[in-house]
């Protein structure tokens, strides 16, 4: 693979795309956090989730989860990526998952080792939120600068 594929790959997947794949993974991590979360037991007790405690109840934020999953379907299934609704929730569900994992680090020292993923998917909601206000300001200066 030559460095000017890989470039043009990649660059297709960051700007060329809706992001389907990325919000679909975000509605699959926050289903299966529903999930363990309302699964009948003290998730809780467990220091690793002592703020996200301090905030709500567990089973509260397995609810909220579980919406925050099925908002993410509905957008991705009704394609409406470019909706003011869906632009809010982007930025909304950036921070949940922006507090998920930093409520994880500031109650454990080390950090857990399994938190990979979701700083990855904390990364992944940052993008899908902030990545139309990028391409706005792209386009937005080529036409400033075609206009001269």
């Amino acid at each position: 693979m030559t460095k000017d594929k890989l470039i043009q790959g990649m660059s297709r997947a960051l700007w060329d795309s809706d992001l389907v794949a990325t919000r679909v993974s975000l509605a699959i991590g926050e289903f299966l956090w529903a999930v363990m979360l309302l699964w009948p037991g003290d998730t809780f007790d467990r220091p690793t989730y002592a703020v996200m405690s301090k905030v709500m109840p567990e089973e509260a934020w397995g609810v909220v989860l579980l919406l925050s999953s099925a908002t993410q379907i509905t957008i991705v299934a009704g394609e409406y990526f470019h909706c003011g609704l869906a632009r809010a929730f982007a930025g909304w569900n950036a921070m949940l998952w922006g507090f998920l994992c930093v409520s994880m680090l500031m109650s454990v020292s080390p950090p857990p080792a399994a938190i990979g993923g979701e700083l990855a998917l904390a990364f992944a909601a940052f993008w899908v939120w902030v990545r139309p206000y990028i391409l706005k300001d792209i386009y937005d200066r080529a036409e400033h600068a075609s206009r001269f």
